[in-house]
């Protein structure tokens, strides 16, 4: 039990100073680190309430320079996608699960350091398919980031606006995510008082990475981006193939 707790409070408080730093990446930290405790059919309800409290503590701040458009077009697709990603969550084996979000992570890393550039006004239907990819990935391990991360980062946007977006896309796929879930019976009474109790670990290492962000350039902002879906990419895949 106390493995489990630590391994949870340096999971939370990890997972929040990277979104605090750039507006994105706490399901991608702490679904694989929770992950080495937990099962992913609990971590995920877990990591999804987390994601809407942290989500709300900075709307304030990043709602003035989000780009709204951006956001709302990637919200189609990622309410097609989410249920398919419940789904596969409950058919999927654990190892096929941290296996399957490995890769994907791990392309969007190749995606990235192409430096991928896109109009301010994607197409359509681009931006349908990257909702939709990150949906699934939303609803099958609460980890929907790497897609949108390479959109935003592709778009002709400054890190601030970036980060922003971000904050706010992931507050809104995480909210509707968690309806399905709780309709399942998914957010339990249990979940509730692991995120009530993982509040104080969640805000603090939110206002660090925060607080580092304005002290920080661009370039540290994507060369962050980089390093940790490199890093997670490789556990995934490893634990899935060794565990």
């Amino acid at each position: 039990m106390l493995g489990t707790f630590l391994i949870a409070v340096l999971g939370v408080l990890a997972a929040s100073l990277l979104r605090g730093f750039t507006g994105f990446g706490f399901g991608l930290a702490a679904v694989p680190l929770l992950s080495l405790a937990l099962p992913p059919a609990r971590v995920v309800p877990f990591v999804t309430v987390l994601q809407v409290l942290v989500g709300m503590a900075g709307l304030r701040e990043a709602r003035s320079l989000a780009d709204w458009r951006a956001v709302f077009g990637l919200l189609p697709g990622m309410v097609l996608g989410i249920p398919l990603g419940l789904l596969v969550l409950t058919e999927f084996s654990p190892n096929h699960a941290r296996l399957a979000i490995g890769v994907l992570i791990a392309v969007s890393v190749v995606v990235l350091l192409q430096r991928l550039q896109l109009p301010s006004r994607p197409t359509r239907s681009l931006t349908l398919g990257v909702g939709v990819a990150s949906g699934v990935m939303n609803g099958l391990a609460s980890m929907g980031g790497p897609p949108v991360v390479v959109y935003l980062l592709a778009l002709p946007m400054e890190a601030a606006q970036v980060r922003a977006s971000s904050i706010v896309y992931f507050l809104m796929a995480s909210a509707i995510t968690a309806t399905p879930m709780a309709a399942k019976g998914l957010v339990d009474r249990e979940v509730l008082l692991w995120s009530a109790a993982s509040v104080p670990v969640l805000l603090a290492g939110n206002w660090l990475g925060s607080w580092a962000f304005t002290r920080a350039t661009p370039r540290h902002h994507r060369i962050t981006a980089l390093a940790v879906l490199s890093v997670l990419a490789v556990m995934l895949i490893v634990r899935a193939l060794f565990d």
